[in-house]
């Protein structure tokens, strides 16, 4: 068992689908038990009922009918509730009488299944996480007490069911602080744009017709005013650019396309960066999340190259079809180091950056992959993020 419970660990450490982990629980159940298949079964967000989650060897048949089982409350003390107390029960069913099989009789026993067990997964505080079913090709009495290495593989599945919902917890929350951020971005950009752009407006129209009177005025002032003019320009064109950077108003009126173009002219304006442009014209509008995110994927990316590729080259590539769309974003700089790399692929800490670019695309459907090569030829790093068509407006 101890190979059994390494691996599984493993698997969670590296960020694998709690699918797969909890298929390696039940490869080792499966195989204490000859004859038998074992599946998992997750309480799902309503605590109603029980999703099939994983079971590698049940067949298709019996997969489809226990997907949505609801297993009697009294089991578990109520489903979502706190578990018994003391030890941990076991329900043994034969298939060939009792009611919860009722609707599902016929497949479990053309299965080849005449009686399960159900072994209830619960959490470090006593509640409810899921269960083990147990199907068995012959009929089974009373069970006094779980042997100990199912105890142990229920355990496993306890850790990697509770693993799997601290990590959606996370991925939920963190979403919601990356939705925070933009939303106030939107609204400090407009707040700059339609306030503060506006007083600084003001302040260039009285500050020309102050100067329009120069020949009424002593040479010294108007030298202080031709300088308070150019001071307050300046100041102006920050902050148009600040607010564009912030929140580019073309995004929400002319879309992904032309926002993009618009930031790498300007970084090229400015001389940050030399940003290569290959998006179709033909690009089609994408919901307000979609190009939100997009978009900020474009930020993070040209950042990490103008801060840390050591490269001034950059280009931006779109391409999409009926069934999704790639962004990649490319450099030929230094690459990425291969421990931060590697620490990004274990889904461990890895700044903001990275972290925010590949929950923007989850939360999209979406994956994120990095090529990333540190040195010979064609080094440099690629960014690549792939959206499915539901994200296109109709």
């Amino acid at each position: 068992m101890r190979m059994t419970e390494v691996r599984v660990l493993e698997n969670l450490a590296y960020g694998v689908p709690v699918t797969e982990a909890l298929s390696r629980v039940c490869d080792y159940i499966d195989g204490e038990s000859p004859g038998a298949v074992s599946a998992v079964l997750m309480l799902d967000e309503s605590e109603m009922q029980f999703r099939l989650v994983a079971g590698p060897r049940v067949p298709a048949p019996l997969s489809k009918v226990i997907d949505g089982l609801k297993l009697p409350a009294s089991i578990y003390g109520g489903v979502g509730g706190e578990a018994p107390r003391q030890g941990r029960p076991v329900t043994v069913w034969d298939i060939r009488r009792d009611a919860l099989f009722a609707d599902r009789r016929e497949i479990a026993l053309s299965s080849g299944f005449t009686a399960a067990w159900s072994l209830p997964i619960w959490s470090t505080k006593r509640t409810t996480l899921g269960t083990v079913v147990i199907f068995h090709p012959h009929s089974l009495g009373t069970i006094a007490e779980v042997p100990k290495p199912m105890e142990t593989a229920v355990h496993l599945a306890a850790i990697a069911i509770q693993h799997h919902r601290n990590e959606m917890e996370m991925r939920t929350l963190t979403r919601r602080l990356l939705q925070s951020h933009d939303e106030e971005r939107r609204l400090i950009a407009r707040d700059l744009h339609d306030s503060t752009g506006q007083d600084l407006a003001s302040l260039l129209m009285t500050l020309g017709r102050a100067g329009r009177r120069g020949a009424q005025l002593p040479p010294e002032l108007v030298e202080m005013l031709s300088e308070s003019l150019s001071l307050a320009e300046k100041i102006s064109g920050e902050i148009r650019t600040l607010s564009c950077l912030l929140h580019p108003p073309l995004l929400d009126v002319c879309g992904l396309g032309v926002a993009i173009e618009a930031y790498a002219n300007e970084l090229n304006r400015r001389g940050e960066l030399e940003v290569e442009i290959d998006i179709s014209p033909q690009l089609p509008r994408l919901s307000e999340e979609a190009e939100v995110a997009l978009f900020r994927i474009v930020q993070t990316s040209l950042t990490n190259v103008h801060l840390h590729a050591g490269s001034k080259a950059a280009k931006i590539k779109i391409d999409f079809d009926a069934e999704s769309l790639t962004l990649t974003v490319t450099d030929h700089g230094r690459g990425i180091p291969a421990a931060i790399l590697n620490r990004f692929l274990r889904f461990e800490g890895t700044g903001v950056g990275l972290a925010g670019m590949r929950e923007r695309a989850k939360a999209l459907g979406g994956s994120l992959e990095f090529e990333t090569s540190e040195n010979g030829p064609g080094h440099g790093t690629s960014v690549k993020v792939t959206i499915p068509s539901n994200n296109f407006r109709n």
